[in-house]
Formats: C-alpha cells, structure tokens, sequence
C-alpha cells in the first residue's frame, strides 16, 4: 500500500495513458466512478502538474435538463460534446474554465465535470498559478482546479486518450494515467449534482461522485 509521497515518488512516465475504451462505454455512471483515483495530469512549458481526481459529476446528454446538449442541441460551445469520448470538453461558466471528459460514441452527447482533484505533482506550480493560497484551496473546485493545472479555452476538444496505434515518447499535453487504485464503494459519497437547481427532477438524480479527502490513506494500491 502506498501513500500520498510515495505517490509523488512514482515514475509517472511508466504508468498507462487511460485507451478510448475506458471512454467510449455507455455508462456514464461507472465512468464517472471509475475516473475517481485516476491521475490527472497536465505537462506545459512551465512544467508538470496534477492531482488524483476526487470529484466527478456526469451528465446524460439530451435528456438531461443539466446538460449542454439537452434536447440534443448543437451549438459552437458545445460541439465537443457530440465528438466520440476520449476528448476534452472544455467551456466557461461565470468566467470559470470549466473542464469535461466526452464519453460515449460519437453523436451521443455524454460528458463528465472534472470537479475536484487531491494536487501531488507540480503543486509549487500550482501555488504559483493560483496565487499561494492554502493547499488544500488549490483545486478544491472545477474552475479552480483547471487554474491550478493551466488549463484554458484552447484545450477544448483536446485527445486525452490513447488509441491503439499510439506512441508517446513524452507526456501529452494533458492526459488520464491509471494509477491501478482499488477505491472501495463505501469511500464514495453519491449526491446530487452542484448548482443545477434548474434542471427540475434532473436536479435530484445523485450524479456527483466524491472521495472524501479523509479517507485517501484507505486507497489501496
């Protein structure tokens, strides 16, 4: 069993980029659940940064008032969104940068809100980026988050997969490594999703996944 340092400690050249079959299945649910634990990672000119993803929410496409693409609405900002999964959906809400991993097949609408990650790599970096303030404030957030790993407008419908012919010889520029975590069900908190009041039954529907951070030293590795 590892923790958190050791984590840190890790070669993270040699762990797997996640394939565009983790992305493509239709359950964006165990998606949404499975992404939790999974390293997120972003390599720029400044420098590497990331986190294990500790937050998640997923929304259903066009029947799903929440959604972007409800009743299957295709627009400039939301293109992405109808792009076979293995990409990222990115778009502001309130000045935020908001960041989306698209799953499903293409013309399926589905997307998952990367709302929260647990920082371990670059996290100097991300002080920078986010001004110094406490650690634990760093990527607490969707659009904090996206700040601290200097992700922008122009990642928006960026490949964050690996397809079977692929060869990297460096980091993407920003990608999901498989750290081969086992998370138990019961460390899962399951609720509705955040600031979709709007979106009447749909509103209900517990589509937000968490890791509570007091239970990361219960992963197993």
């Amino acid at each position: 069993m590892l923790n958190l340092e050791e984590i840190q400690n890790l070669d993270i050249k040699k762990l797997e980029i996640l394939d565009r079959s983790f992305f493509v299945r239709n359950d964006i649910q165990q998606i949404a659940r499975q992404l939790l634990g999974k390293l997120l990672i972003t390599n720029t000119n400044e420098g590497l940064s990331g986190g294990i993803i500790c937050e998640t929410e997923g929304y259903f496409g066009s029947i799903d008032l929440a959604c972007h693409a409800h009743k299957n609405k295709i627009t400039k900002r939301n293109a992405a969104l109808y792009k076979e999964g293995g990409i990222l959906y990115v778009h502001t809400c309130r000045g935020h940068v908001m960041l989306n991993v698209v799953t499903n097949k293409e013309n399926i609408p589905h997307g998952i809100l990367i709302r929260g990650i647990v920082p371990i790599i670059g996290i100097d970096l991300m002080r920078k980026r986010r001004g110094f303030i406490k650690d634990s404030m760093l990527a607490n957030g969707p659009g904090k988050l996206t700040k601290a790993l200097g992700i922008t407008m122009k990642h928006n419908m960026l490949k964050i997969c690996k397809d079977k012919f692929d060869i990297f010889l460096e980091l993407p520029e920003i990608c999901i490594l498989d750290l081969n975590l086992y998370i138990d069900k019961k460390m899962i908190k399951q609720t509705p999703r955040i600031g979709v009041d709007y979106a009447k039954a749909w509103a209900n529907i517990p589509l937000r996944f968490v890791i509570l951070p007091q239970l990361f030293h219960k992963i197993q590795f």
